[in-house]
């Protein structure tokens, strides 16, 4: 696996890609954060996706939610990337208007990683701002309410995951 990759030269007008590599993809569109899980995540992603999370909470003037794709060929995450994803519950979810986790490949891979969801948000303090869908088409409906009016609704959402689910593994690295 590459190393996430700032990539700028990635990115659209729209979409704002902030990592990618061979097998993830994390960007903003509009005030909500996507990241893409297509392979097996490392810690040093998660901690990127905790420093862009961050980041976007503390400098958007309007509501920030989360879109977390877990593809059907994701594994489980190991031991410490769990633990920054804690982190992600507790120190960034906490602070956006919802989080939306798609587990997609249904049974029992769905079951897991809602389990693993709910057992994250169980244990931290704060009141559970996540949803646990089994496809994109339910988790921006979920989502919608808590768009910013004028950022073009659901197709526009919709267009922005196709979008970066095309950048996963096409990443350039330039010098």
């Amino acid at each position: 696996m590459n190393s996430p990759l700032l990539a700028r030269d990635v990115s659209s007008p729209s979409v704002l890609v902030c990592a990618v590599d061979d097998v993830h993809v994390v960007g903003v569109w509009r005030s909500t954060l996507i990241q893409i899980w297509r392979g097996a995540s490392s810690s040093l992603l998660s901690a990127e996706v905790n420093r862009i999370g961050m980041q976007l909470v503390t400098s958007s003037r309007d509501p920030v939610s989360s879109l977390f794709i877990v593809e059907r060929g994701s594994p489980a995450p190991d031991d410490a990337t769990r633990k920054s994803v804690a982190s992600f519950s507790r120190d960034i979810v906490s602070r956006m208007s919802i989080s939306v986790v798609v587990a997609e490949g249904g049974g029992f891979r769905s079951a897991m990683v809602r389990a693993v969801g709910v057992t994250l948000t169980t244990i931290l303090p704060h009141s559970s701002k996540f949803r646990f869908v089994n496809d994109v088409s339910d988790a921006v409906r979920v989502i919608e309410p808590h768009l910013a009016r004028g950022s073009g609704g659901t197709r526009a959402l919709l267009d922005a995951v196709e979008e970066l689910r095309g950048k996963i593994g096409r990443a350039t690295h330039s010098s």
